[in-house]
C-alpha cells in the first residue's frame, strides 16, 4: 500500500491546519499563537506557540521507509483520542522467551507514537505481547549502548528504566523541522533492547516464590498492610489467584511459582479483569499510556528492584 493507501484505510488522510488566535493588545504577543484542529472535521487539538505541527503523512511515511530499510512488517496504524495520538506498529522478528520455558513466547513490537496535542513529543516505544495470555505491555527504548552498560552491570541504576542515572526514555520535542534522521536511529536503538527483555524475563522466570511472598508482593503494591486477605482490595484478591493457577500461563514453568508468574498475574489483571469504563479505544490508551500502563510499571519496577537489582 501506498502511504496515501495506508492513511486512508487508518482514517489518518488528513492534516493538521493552524488557525491565528489574538487576544488583549497586540503588543503583548510575543510569539505567534495558533490554534491547531484537524482539517476534515475541525476537531480542536491544541494552543500551538512557536511549534509546527508534523503531519501523519510525515511520521508514517518515516516509519514505513525505516521497516523496508529493516525488513520488518508493518502491522497496525491509528489513532486515539479523537486524532491527537497517532501511532504505527511493525513486528520484530525476535520472540522473547525465559530459558525455562521456550513455549512461553512474548511478540515483540516497535511502536512509533506522536500526539499533535502539546507536552508529549515524538515517542519510541516497544509493545511487547505474551501470547499464552495475549497480555501487552510498553516499554521505554534505550540506545544500543544504554543496553549493552545494563546488561554488563555498568550503569548505577535504581531500577531497570536507569532513572538514576538518566532519563533514558526517547522523546522527540516538536521543535523545529520534521527530522526523519533522528527518528530513524532512535528506531534502530530499539531492536537492541529487546536483549535486555530477553534476559530480564529469564532472570525473573528463575526466581521461585511462594504464595505467601506473592501475597506479601500484592499487598505491599495495591493492597493495606495488617488486613487478612479476605478483606483486601479486590486486585488483591483476584491477581493472588490468577497466581496460584487460574491465571492463563500460569502453568508454565516459567510462570509457576516464579516472579514472572507473579508480574503477570499482574499485567494480566490490567489486561483482562480491571473494572473497564469508557471505549475500547479508551481502554486500550490506558493500557499504553494511561493509569493501567502506570500501575503494571509501577509493579514491575517493584518486581525487578526486589529480586534482581
Amino acid at each position: 500500500m501506498t502511504v496515501e493507501d495506508q492513511l486512508k484505510a487508518a482514517c489518518l488522510d488528513w492534516e493538521v491546519k493552524l488557525s491565528s488566535v489574538f487576544y488583549g493588545p497586540e503588543k503583548e504577543h510575543k510569539a505567534p499563537v495558533s490554534a491547531a484542529y484537524r482539517s476534515d472535521n475541525n476537531v480542536f487539538f491544541d494552543i500551538y506557540t512557536k511549534r509546527k505541527p508534523w503531519q501523519n503523512a510525515e511520521i508514517v511515511e518515516t516509519f514505513n521507509r525505516f521497516c523496508d530499510d529493516a525488513n520488518l512488517p508493518m502491522t497496525h496504524i491509528g489513532s486515539l483520542d479523537q486524532g491527537k495520538v497517532i501511532y504505527a506498529a511493525a513486528r520484530l522478528p525476535q520472540e522473547i522467551a525465559p530459558a525455562q520455558s521456550t513455549n512461553d513466547l512474548t511478540e515483540a513490537y516497535l511502536m512509533l507514537e506522536d500526539s499533535h496535542a502539546n507536552g508529549h513529543g515524538l515517542q519510541v516505544w516497544l509493545y511487547l505481547n505474551r501470547l499464552v495470555c495475549t497480555n501487552g505491555m510498553r516499554r521505554p527504548v534505550r540506545s544500543a549502548q544504554d543496553v549493552t552498560d545494563l546488561i554488563e552491570g555498568k550503569a548505577k541504576t535504581r531500577d531497570r528504566y536507569g532513572k538514576s542515572v538518566k532519563d533514558r526514555l526517547k522523546v522527540i520535542a516538536h521543535v523545529g523541522e520534521f527530522n526523519s534522521e533522528r527518528i530513524e536511529t532512535i528506531l534502530q536503538s530499539a531492536i537492541a533492547t529487546v536483549e535486555l527483555e530477553q534476559q530480564t524475563t529469564t532472570q525473573l522466570a528463575g526466581v521461585g516464590i511462594d504464595k505467601a511472598e506473592a501475597t506479601m508482593q500484592l499487598i505491599a503494591a495495591f493492597g493495606e498492610p495488617g488486613q487478612p486477605v479476605e478483606e483486601q482490595p479486590k486486585i488483591v484478591q483476584t491477581c493472588l489467584k490468577l497466581f496460584n493457577g487460574m491465571g492463563k500461563g500460569s502453568s508454565e514453568l516459567s510462570a509457576y511459582n516464579t516472579a514472572y508468574g507473579l508480574l503477570h498475574s499482574v499485567t494480566e489483571y490490567y489486561n483482562h479483569h480491571a473494572v473497564k469504563r469508557g471505549t475500547v479505544a479508551q481502554q486500550f490508551q490506558s493500557i499504553l499510556s494511561g493509569n493501567r500502563a502506570k500501575q503494571m510499571q509501577r509493579f514491575e519496577r517493584q518486581v525487578v528492584s526486589c529480586y534482581l537489582c
